[in-house]
């Protein structure tokens, strides 16, 4: 798994690459706590490039959205693949996450909230 972040318009932006499983869950993990601590305000996880997703993949999500939570920050996720947006449906994961087909669209929508 590849992770790169970049930040666009204010917006952390954490883009993960590859399959978000047992395997890459802790440094998937220990990136997105690591950034979140940081204190941003707005962190949109683009997983345009994801094409699996295990429980350990989104319990890692799930840990980003409490933490930002916590520190009343904005959480979104986008350009999720059929196959991930499957798991999200499946799991309820979907009425969890703030969720964009797009990154402009997530990163305009973020920064109005």
């Amino acid at each position: 798994m590849e992770i790169s972040r970049e930040t666009v318009n204010g917006v952390d932006v954490v883009r993960f690459s590859g399959r978000l499983n047992t395997t890459s869950a802790p440094d998937a993990e220990k990136k997105i706590t690591t950034i979140i601590e940081e204190n941003p305000q707005a962190l949109l996880v683009n997983l345009a490039a994801v094409d699996y997703i295990s429980s350990a993949g989104l319990r890692v999500l799930l840990l980003g959205a409490k933490m930002m939570e916590k520190g009343k920050g904005a959480l979104g996720l986008c350009c999720l693949q059929n196959a991930v947006k499957e798991v999200f449906d499946i799991s309820g994961f979907t009425a969890i996450f703030r969720i964009f087909n797009s990154e402009d669209a997530a990163i305009k929508e973020i920064m109005a909230a």
